[in-house]
């Protein structure tokens, strides 16, 4: 007897898709449009990583780190200190996901 299984897709809420609330592990921001979210401003050596689940791009600004533009579904991490900054260009609000990692310096 042949098997039938149908495969599910998983449907993710929010704005073109994302998490609906954090999962423990990252953090979610909604921007608005034209606007900016500041998610860091005194922060210690650590890597950054961030996810657009937008629809349309966001810019990630991270004070000694990476400064690009985000399409949408995008993911980037890198490395930042100091002042962290998402700006949402478009017309429509945008969903981030991130996530702050130290980095573990030995004396």
């Amino acid at each position: 007897m042949a098997s039938t299984k149908k495969s599910k897709t998983a449907k993710l809420t929010g704005n073109g898709g994302g998490p609906d609330k954090p999962n423990g592990r990252h953090w979610t921001q909604w921007i608005e449009p034209k606007g900016a979210a500041l998610l860091s401003q005194v922060l210690g050596p650590a890597y950054f990583v961030v996810k657009n689940h937008g629809r349309n791009n966001v810019m990630l600004m991270a004070q000694h780190g990476d400064l690009m533009d985000l399409s949408p579904g995008a993911v980037r991490a890198t490395y930042a200190r100091g002042t962290i900054t998402v700006e949402n260009r478009g017309e429509n609000p945008a969903l981030i996901e991130f996530e702050f990692i130290p980095i573990f310096i030995k004396p």
